[in-house]
């Protein structure tokens, strides 16, 4: 009788064990199924959540553009942007009207600057074959021989602007010193 008796309860033991292994295998494959589910949705609808969809390209006109020529000049009197219809100036254009200028933009050395060897001590690495311009990253200045040149040229012309020449007047007689020098 003592040994049915095990042998039932060892059967019930193992009936249940096979039970918990069956749901387990089943929470598995459902735990499965899901992450499937999640990476196809992920991968069909979450990029246009984070970047959007895609829009219709516009015309291909020329743009307004800003004309940093006559900010320069002040033709309407102010350095305030001044736009034209077709004319458009980016960074890289920029870059280059400074470097034919002999001025430096954003403290990079101009191209000829490099040619020549002028003020690009330790600014470009080599290792073997390879060169980088790394140490820019770490150093670098505006401050060239053209750039000096103009800062002499505008310091000596001295305030040209009648509004900022009276108000010196002023500063001088009630603070005892100018508020405006060369720009």
């Amino acid at each position: 009788w003592l040994k049915n008796t095990c042998s039932l309860k060892h059967c019930w033991y193992r009936s249940m064990e096979l039970q918990m292994q069956e749901r387990r295998q089943g929470a598995h494959a459902r735990g499965v199924l899901t992450m499937v589910l999640i990476a196809t949705a992920s991968v069909l609808w979450l990029p246009q959540t984070f970047v959007g969809s895609k829009t219709p390209a516009g015309p291909n006109v020329a743009r307004q553009g800003y004309r940093f020529d006559w900010m320069l000049e002040r033709k309407d009197g102010t350095f305030d942007l001044q736009t034209q219809d077709g004319y458009w100036l980016g960074e890289k254009g920029f870059e280059r009207t400074q470097a034919a200028q002999g001025l430096r933009y954003r403290m990079r050395p101009t191209p000829q600057e490099y040619k020549e060897g002028i003020g690009v001590d330790n600014l470009m690495w080599q290792i073997g074959p390879f060169k980088w311009k790394a140490g820019e990253a770490f150093g670098g200045t505006s401050n060239n021989k053209a750039l000096r040149e103009l800062k002499r040229k505008i310091a000596s012309a001295g305030l040209t602007d009648p509004a900022q020449i009276a108000e010196n007047e002023y500063w001088v007689q009630r603070y005892g010193h100018e508020r405006w020098g060369p720009q």
